[in-house]
């Protein structure tokens, strides 16, 4: 079946090694409160706060700290996610009762449709935002409403805090601003040096034009959404009349990252590829 593929560019990956090979949240979709389906793959690059919000909960107020981290920090590359849930004493409220509450605080942050977090059947983010078996991090308790993961760049589990922690605490603004585990660019653009040809959308092979004659190093990874190495698609010298090609046919559906360096330049280039 045709494969449909759409090009995004991305800062460089920069892979943190953990005793745990960490999985992503990245994986997960859901649906927002409107109906419409999203998939938390689109936080990648970004800081990712999850937060179980509650509509009539004595932390409902924490809504106005969340609104004001948001809007201080979102053009940072930072999003907060809400996902609502009813399992602490029924304070989750209605469909109707959530939006009414979010508009009254003013939130601009997606928000979930009701989800459980502790009861059955446990909504797979919390499942693994819970489980150390799962997240490759650690275990965390939802003790009640308005509890707060913080989520990396690369969708990996970073800290767990409880509604006691509030969402404009120093420790979580220091997080927000902490350096990015996805290495910037260097000045130098990446594009004087390689060209990337593949039609887009492609169906068969992603295609490199070697721009720059005498290069001493060229390196091109493929990795999953996950950040495992799929396959190294050239590692050598390489000069201006080269052609360097790939082919996706065994590629499954799903997000990929095409990872570039070059003469200390690096670059990042995200493929989401649809059966």
């Amino acid at each position: 079946m045709k494969k449909t593929i759409t090009l995004f560019t991305f800062c460089s990956l920069l892979f943190i090694a953990k005793a745990q090979t960490p999985t992503s949240i990245h994986q997960f979709s859901t649906f927002l409160i409107n109906g419409d389906s999203i998939s938390l793959s689109q936080y990648y690059g970004k800081k990712l706060m999850v937060v179980n919000v509650a509509s009539y909960c004595g932390y409902t107020p924490q809504y106005t700290q969340l609104q004001d981290i948001y809007d201080l920090y979102h053009s940072q590359n930072f999003e907060i996610i809400g996902f609502p849930t009813n399992d602490f004493n029924n304070q989750g409220g209605t469909d109707s009762q959530i939006v009414t509450v979010c508009n009254q605080y003013n939130i601009t942050f997606p928000i979930t449709e009701t989800v459980k977090a502790n009861s059955t059947p446990v909504h797979p983010v919390f499942d693994w935002l819970k489980k150390a078996s799962l997240n490759g991090v650690s275990n965390s308790t939802v003790s009640w409403n308005f509890n707060k993961w913080l989520i990396d760049e690369q969708g990996h589990w970073v800290q767990h805090y409880t509604q006691a922690t509030l969402p404009d605490a120093q420790v979580i603004i220091d997080w927000i601003l902490s350096p990015s585990v996805i290495s910037s660019a260097p000045s130098m653009n990446l594009d004087e040096l390689i060209e990337l040809k593949s039609s887009n959308p492609t169906s068969t092979s992603i295609d490199f034009a070697v721009k720059n004659t005498g290069l001493k190093n060229l390196n091109i990874q493929l990795f999953s959404s996950t950040g495992s190495l799929i396959s190294t698609i050239y590692n050598g010298s390489a000069n201006g009349s080269q052609n360097i090609s790939y082919s996706v046919e065994s590629l499954s559906s799903g997000v990929y990252f095409v990872k570039m360096q070059s003469e200390g330049v690096q670059k990042t280039v995200k493929y989401t590829v649809i059966n």
